[in-house]
């Protein structure tokens, strides 16, 4: 930011130069000009003058009767000349008004001058007016020169002021060219000073990459040596202690370098943890002097170890070389050296950690993650990991802590035991004398609850007796004695990898891993070994043995059905075609009867190598093929595995059932689905054919809107089904009122009874509480669909009864009983006890009505009566009827808020945003809002709807917002709306049986196909 402000800088001074410049070049024009103006005005002046000395000579000379007509005539020539200007007088015409309107009176009068002249001539002065005369003449002559001498004052006057802004443009200018030329001088300092640092390295004082390069392309000489150096642990080091500490190590190490070389020698840094040394006139004893004083100057430091790898080469060991194939040359032996630290750094590690492992065993811990840590850097690195371990191999103790807060413990939890896991606290209380710091821990981790400890174990301390090392070690219970096959494989795998790995012994750490071993020479057909802790002394053959002959004996407890698998394993031949065919490893399973023990599974695992060995009998050399082999006994795994198939079988009964009640639901639900739909099209026909018939046309809409309300109530059924199963179903607590939902649902029925010749009685007894809280829709489904059912399964000329009773009630709590009785069919108790709730069943499959429904009415209802805490009762009797209680509590609503009229709902002064994709849901929804009067927009997508608003946010009342459109979804355009205008109400329109509104950005919601009563609410609710 700083130097483009310089440079701005800078172009603004240049441009300003470039400005004065030529404001100073146009300055000198115009002095030059008014110089020319003002000499011009100068022999104006003196003409004037003289005009009027030479009109004095000629009036003399007249007078003495001496005529002087040339005279007279130059007098002329010097007025017009001074009037208009003359080349040949060298004479310019003034730019002044009073002097040229004095010249021309000086003109004028000169002419009457030579009137009396030529009257002196005649009669002589004494009879004229000539003294007169001239007199004034002369007058005129002197004002003349003084307004000439008055308007040479003025150019002077301003060519005075043009001298000072061309002197003050000159200073400028100067100051100007000055400040370019310090500039200059401090860059050329800059430059000069950048050049003495372009050979050199700022953090180390050393000579930098490019002096190295210079002197890698001069030639090579006879004694001269190159020797180049890295640093071993600088990365370690920038990850585990941070890049203030590797920057430190790497300035000790360029110190140790410079004073261990002998002072007349090159140093250099090569960039990065590379440095160079180049050594001139010396034997290969003076390198080797050298390097030894490195390393005891690198043995001084005492604040970072110094560990580095260095390589030599010698110009006198190669014949022509140049300097940079010498480089080369001592870079290669560097790699060799540092391979070797590599190699000493990896067996101190491995020594260190098998070292600390044996120590905390000693101490009876035996973690499968742990780590070592060091409190004095604040570093760790991994001595365990299993494959969950979440840990990186190596890195920062206090970076370690944030991680292990952040997987194991809650987030309440985090700030007291971040207090315990750090260093200070550790170093307090892990002590010689207080060896152990157990933390346990229990996280919640989606549904499963991890517990466990971190276990603290003190290792040393350091001279000033503060702690040094320390292992942490992390112990996982489980909750359950058995984990799933990986959870035990991937752990069984950690388990043997680590006692591989720490074991030299590698014979028990495979015995860890399986309950026999034998070592098998598969080409001379011959078991050299055979590792079994269990095996009797007197079952085990003499070794080495013939393997065919073994496993030939072993073969006679093979179960038959197993034989087939056992004969891949019978013979070394068959292995050895098995390892020619490319097979490394091979697996078999199969069953062999123990006596006296039963039958059991054995796994085999056959590890595979080739190994070249020299005969001395045959003396040469030849391959042969040796084999680990791997017993296991699998029978618990195949128990596990028999029980899991028994599961997976019941569970495939169940599923089939279940599919089998859908396919019949799907079978069923497709006639009961086309039924209303061909009678839809059935009367569209007829309204077609029947257009003038009003009565025809009536009757016709009305079987349409049954037909429609049925084949609604299919799908109603169907989604509320999936609802209650998936627990989707919502259950609000509204105020209602009881009378008002039971006349409505009266209503309803009385319609479908007219036609089936049914009488309906309705009953309310005891009921005194009828302002109510809860969920009246749910109320109105359950009985909806048990009248339902009543009509449905209900004999011609039959009777429903249908009872409302207040059976209980305090002040704040009432409980209701709906009783439905009818004369119909009946049930029996059998089907009443294992199917009437069952979901797609009915009870009559042979005897169904013209629209037999889903067989899910009676599966949701109970679903219903549960969700909302009640209790269902049903008796019937086949061939007399069914009779249904239900019993259900209900909060009383003490508000008494009566319930609002929408028949008279007048909203011409309201603008509503209308927001659907589809035409006929907007023709519909347009044509109930015309019906209240509401004046309507219309946007067919959310991102429409958003620009309307946007033009205009408060121009709309409500909007009805449609939830699945293009462009942008109604949720979306939601969001974008509230960010425009927070408090417009926004009411979700959906056909979507699981659409869950966010009441973030939606006020309320309607299902669609729209019901006029329900949006007639929404309106009254959030518009009128």
């Amino acid at each position: 930011m700083k130097d483009k402000r310089k440079r701005h800088i800078s172009k603004m001074i240049r441009f300003l130069m470039t400005v004065l410049t030529s404001v100073l070049i146009v300055l000198i024009l115009i002095i030059i000009l008014m110089v020319s103006r003002i000499q011009g005005t100068a022999r104006v002046v003196n003409y004037a003058g003289l005009v009027r000395g030479k009109t004095q000579r000629i009036i003399k000379l007249e007078d003495a009767g001496m005529p002087q007509d040339e005279m007279i005539a130059d007098v002329d020539g010097y007025i017009e000349g001074l009037r208009f200007g003359s080349e040949e007088l060298d004479l310019v015409s003034l730019d002044d008004k009073a002097f040229q309107a004095k010249m021309e009176e000086l003109d004028a009068y000169f002419d009457t001058l030579k009137q009396e002249i030529d009257l002196v001539r005649q009669v002589g002065y004494e009879n004229t007016n000539i003294i007169q005369k001239s007199e004034t003449f002369f007058s005129l002559c002197d004002v003349a020169t003084g307004l000439a001498e008055t308007y040479a004052q003025r150019i002077a006057t301003r060519l005075g002021q043009f001298e000072a802004l061309t002197i003050i443009d000159i200073v400028i200018l100067i100051f100007m060219i000055l400040y370019e030329l310090f500039k200059a001088f401090h860059y050329a300092k800059a430059n000069r000073e950048l050049k003495s640092k372009i050979y050199l390295d700022e953090a180390t004082g050393l000579p930098n990459k490019n002096k190295c390069e210079e002197i890698l392309t001069l030639e090579a000489e006879q004694n001269m040596a190159i020797c180049v150096f890295d640093l071993n642990n600088l990365r370690i080091i920038n990850n585990q202690q941070g890049h203030e500490k590797g920057d430190l190590y790497i300035n000790l190490f360029a110190k140790s370098l410079r004073n261990g070389v002998d002072e007349n020698q090159f140093v250099g840094r090569c960039g990065g943890d590379e440095f160079i040394a180049f050594f001139k006139n010396v034997t290969k004893e003076d390198v080797k002097r050298n390097l030894e004083n490195i390393k005891k100057e690198c043995a001084k430091c005492s604040e970072i170890p110094l560990s580095y790898a260095a390589g030599f080469a010698y110009s006198n060991d190669f014949s022509k070389l140049t300097m940079r194939e010498l480089f080369c040359q001592a870079d290669k032996n560097m790699y060799i050296d540092k391979n070797q630290a590599k190699i000493n750094e990896a067996t101190e590690k491995r020594d260190l950690i098998l070292r600390v492992i044996q120590q905390l065993k000693d101490k009876g811990y035996n973690f499968s993650d742990c780590i070592y840590c060091d409190a004095k850097i604040d570093a760790y690195f991994t001595l365990r990991a299993s494959y969950s371990f979440f840990l990186a191999e190596d890195g920062i103790y206090s970076g370690a802590v944030e991680q292990i807060l952040n997987e194991l413990f809650e987030e309440n939890k985090k700030e007291e035991y971040r207090h315990v896991l750090q260093l200070d606290y550790l170093n307090e209380c892990l002590t010689k004398e207080n060896p152990v710091l157990e933390i346990s821990y229990c996280h919640q981790i989606k549904r499963t609850k991890l517990k466990g400890k971190i276990i603290a174990v003190y290792l040393d301390s350091d001279e000033k007796n503060h702690l040094h090392h320390f292992a942490l070690g992390f112990k996982i219970y489980y909750d359950t004695i058995e984990m799933d096959e990986k959870q035990q494989l991937m752990r069984y795998y950690d388990q043997l990898k680590q006692s591989i790995l720490e074991n030299d012994h590698y014979i028990e750490a495979l015995m860890a891993m399986a309950q026999s071993i034998f070592s098998v020479n598969l080409t001379q057909n011959q078991i050299d070994g055979i590792y079994d802790n269990y095996m009797c002394a007197d079952k085990k053959p003499n070794l080495p043995c013939d393997y065919n002959a073994y496993f030939k004996q072993l073969k006679a407890n093979v179960l038959e059905g197993c034989l087939g698998s056992f004969s891949v394993v019978e013979s070394s031949q068959s292995l050895l075609n098995r390892y020619r065919a490319g097979d490394k490893h091979v697996t078999v399973e199969y069953q062999i009867q123990i006596p006296h023990q039963g039958v059991i599974w054995i796994q085999e695992m056959i590890l595979m190598s080739e190994d070249v060995i020299y005969d001395i009998d045959i003396q040469k050399e030849r391959n042969i093929v040796r084999a680990i082999i791997l017993f296991r006994n699998t029978s618990a795994f195949h128990e596990k595995e028999d029980r899991e198939k028994k599961k997976l079988q019941l569970a495939y009964q169940k599923v089939d059932l279940e599919s089998k009640a859908k396919t019949d639901f799907m079978n069923r639900m497709s006639h009961d689905i086309r039924t209303p739909i061909n009678g839809i099209l059935g009367m569209m026909q007829i309204i077609r054919k029947n257009w003038g018939d009003m009565d025809k046309l009536d009757d016709s809409l009305n079987k349409m809107e049954v037909l429609t309300k049925h084949l609604n109530e299919l799908v109603e059924d169907v989604l509320n089904m999936s609802k209650l199963e998936s627990d989707h179903m919502e259950i609000v607590n509204e105020p209602f009122d009881l009378n008002y939902m039971v006349e409505e649902l009266n209503s309803l029925i009385d319609a479908q009874v007219s036609l089936q010749n049914i009488t309906y009685h309705k009953h309310m007894e005891n009921v005194v509480h009828t302002h109510l809280i809860g969920d009246a829709l749910q109320l109105r489904r359950i009985l909806v669909n048990l009248l339902t059912n009543a009509i449905k399964y209900n004999k011609s000329n039959g009777t429903i009864d249908t009872y409302v009773r207040e059976i209980s009630s305090d002040d704040s709590k009432v409980t209701f009983e709906f009783e439905i009785k009818d004369t119909g069919i009946g049930m029996s108790e059998d089907y009443i006890e294992n199917h009437l709730f069952t979901p797609f069943s009915q009870v009559k499959q042979d005897a169904r009505t013209r629209y037999e429904g889903t067989g899910l009415g009676m599966s949701i209802v109970k679903g219903l009566v549960d969700k909302l805490g009640g209790s269902i009762e049903v008796k019937s009797e086949v061939g007399v009827g069914t009779q249904i209680k239900v019993i259900l509590a209900y909060q009383l609503d003490t508000s008494n808020t009566a319930k609002q009229d929408t028949s008279k709902l007048d909203l011409k002064d309201k603008r509503i945003l209308l927001v659907e994709d589809n035409e006929i849901n907007m023709e519909v929804a347009e044509f109930y809002l015309n019906a209240v009067h509401a004046n309507v927009d219309k946007a067919w997508n959310g991102l429409e709807a958003v620009e309307k608003v946007k033009e205009q946010p408060n121009k709309y009342s409500l909007i009805l917002m449609d939830i699945m459109m293009p462009k942008m979804n109604g949720d979306e355009a939601a969001k974008c709306i509230r960010k425009i205008n927070p408090s417009i109400p926004i009411v979700a329109m959906s056909a979507q049986s699981e659409y869950s509104m966010n009441q973030m950005i939606m006020n309320d919601s309607i299902s669609k196909p729209i019901d006029e009563q329900k949006l007639n609410h929404i309106l009254s609710k959030y518009v009128s």
